[in-house]
């Protein structure tokens, strides 16, 4: 999946490890990254950079074009 620039990637915060915004991290750049599950209706489970975090359903875009699905 394609995913844009300024998009906000979440995950739970680790106690000792994380401090107040090291859960969170926007996007500087568009990137790929890897599905992994639906959470609930408006968020899912992606894998970027070998990180695995959550993000809106909406801010991701999938990578394959309309002709590709649709012949």
């Amino acid at each position: 999946m394609w995913i844009p620039a300024g998009t906000l990637l979440m995950r739970p915060r680790v106690l000792g490890r994380d401090d107040l915004f090291s859960n969170f991290k926007k996007t500087d750049h568009p990137c790929l990254g890897l599905f992994i599950e639906h959470v609930g209706g408006d968020y899912c489970n992606i894998n970027v950079e070998g990180q695995e975090w959550s993000v809106q359903t909406r801010q991701i875009r999938h990578n394959v074009s309309l002709e590709d699905c649709y012949g």
